[in-house]
């Protein structure tokens, strides 16, 4: 059951992301209506894989699946977008947001799904679900955050060229772009924080180790580093427009590899009970076992 509606949940993301790049097309209401719908329809359907997983039983509950990963966040992503659009309407966002979600649940229906065990110390630690819980939040404003950050670029460039085209039609003001993302990574940078701090100490339960610094590990704190320097000239220099859209551009690519090293190098079920588990950024141990989504093959 969670299996079908995880597929089915990526179908309506899917048409969702095609009916937002019909609308720069052919700017109609009607197109954005159904975008939002499809949105939200899938975001129930991908929620609804989660609860029936994890009714499924305690087999298996701490236990994690790689390709999970991306499929929760997947689900954060959207629920941040559908918040913020009912906000601020703004639809050329899904546009980019969409087909961003799409990718990100891709690897949860082809990233190998070995099972891996999360370290008995851990298993009924109130650490697991609050690094869980800021490492997605923190994930998905940054994500929305450079999905808004080359929306911003994009029509920055149109402008400068004066080749305002579609796209430019359809933006609000790059004024009200270069905040919300901003605002976003703020966000993104305090729940990153919270991350890193309650993943060192869960770390530091399982393995003695506050941090491993690997090169995954390395990644996660570069790009808090950036964001934090981000946050500094915002503040202090008063930093706005193309440079800050550059930071969070290359900030959010920090952490892609930080995801990129976390399935790379997890650990296997079988692995040594000494293996790091968490990474400071992400839900490395238990995130899809405590939710698990059903998606493993």
């Amino acid at each position: 059951m969670a299996t079908a509606l995880v597929h089915i949940a990526l179908i309506a993301y899917t048409a969702g992301a095609a009916v937002y790049l019909v609308w720069l097309l052919r700017p109609r209401e009607r197109f954005v209506a159904a975008g939002r719908i499809l949105l939200a329809g899938g975001l129930v359907l991908h929620l609804g894989s989660f609860a029936a997983a994890y009714g499924g039983g305690s087999e298996g509950l701490f236990e994690w699946r790689g390709g999970q990963l991306f499929s929760l966040l997947s689900a954060a992503i959207v629920l941040v977008y559908l918040a913020l659009d009912l906000r601020y309407r703004l639809p050329v966002a899904g546009s980019f947001v969409a087909p961003l979600v799409v990718a990100a649940m891709i690897p949860a229906h082809l990233v190998p799904s070995r099972a891996r065990a999360v370290a008995p110390a851990l298993t009924h630690s109130l650490l697991l679900p609050l690094h869980i819980g800021a490492a997605t939040l923190g994930t998905a404003a940054l994500g929305l955050a450079f999905a808004l950050a080359l929306l911003y670029l994009a029509g920055e460039r149109q402008l400068k060229t004066k080749s305002t085209g579609r796209l430019f039609a359809r933006l609000p003001s790059l004024e009200l772009v270069d905040r919300l993302g901003y605002q976003l990574a703020v966000w993104g940078f305090i729940f990153l924080s919270a991350a890193i701090a309650t993943g060192s100490f869960a770390a530091k339960e399982s393995t003695g180790f506050a941090l491993p610094f690997a090169a995954k590990e390395l990644f996660a704190i570069l790009a808090w580093a950036l964001f934090a320097a981000l946050i500094q000239a915002r503040l202090v220099a008063g930093w706005r427009g193309r440079r800050v859209a550059l930071i969070v551009v290359a900030g959010f690519l920090l952490i892609i590899g930080t995801y990129a090293g976390l399935l790379a190098g997890a650990p296997a079920r079988s692995g040594p009970p000494t293996s790091a588990l968490l990474l400071p950024t992400t839900a490395r141990a238990g995130l899809a076992g405590v939710l698990n989504a059903g998606e493993g093959r």
